[in-house]
């Protein structure tokens, strides 16, 4: 119960700063997240089985970490997953092994070479297959395992999805 309140502050306070409204994110930030503020814009959020909470969007910084444009609270503490994204995180979806994907308008994730779709398992980025030719939006993981993508791409894997 603790823990979906704090959530649900976290997701006020982002969605105030998102909106422009910085005066109810100061009034209202709650500590346990450390210093207030993602500097930048928060496209999407995920959390994970543990009840870690992921933060996507246009970002290098939470709270006092460099994190770019990708990041991790833990329930006490902001951490970076690896060296983060290139560019922007619109979409993140976690599956029922604690995989968290991630798409978005990028072309490296930690330092991988990815094509606008990216998956962490804990410990690192990996590419799926050849990615996307262009922006992924939106994802979706089911309870079979699947993953599902949506954007503005005409391409997913080399084959035509249009």
């Amino acid at each position: 119960m603790k823990r979906s309140k704090i959530y649900m502050v976290m997701i006020a306070a982002v969605l105030a700063v998102g909106f422009g409204c910085s005066s109810l994110y100061a009034q209202n930030w709650d500590t346990a997240f450390g210093n207030p503020g993602i500097a930048g814009d928060v496209k999407a959020l995920a959390v994970d089985g543990s009840g870690n909470l992921y933060a996507g969007g246009n970002f290098t910084t939470v709270g006092v970490v460099g994190a770019n444009r990708i990041a991790k609270w833990d329930g006490s503490a902001w951490s970076a997953l690896d060296t983060g994204m290139n560019g922007y995180v619109y979409a993140l979806a976690v599956d029922g092994s604690g995989n968290l994907y991630a798409g978005g308008n990028f072309t490296t994730a930690g330092g991988v070479s990815v094509n606008y779709i990216a998956k962490w398992d804990g410990s690192a980025w990996s590419a799926l297959g050849s990615g996307m030719d262009s922006d992924v939006h939106v994802l979706a993981c089911d309870g079979s395992g699947n993953l599902y993508a949506g954007g503005i791409f005409l391409t997913a894997g080399g084959v035509s999805v249009n």
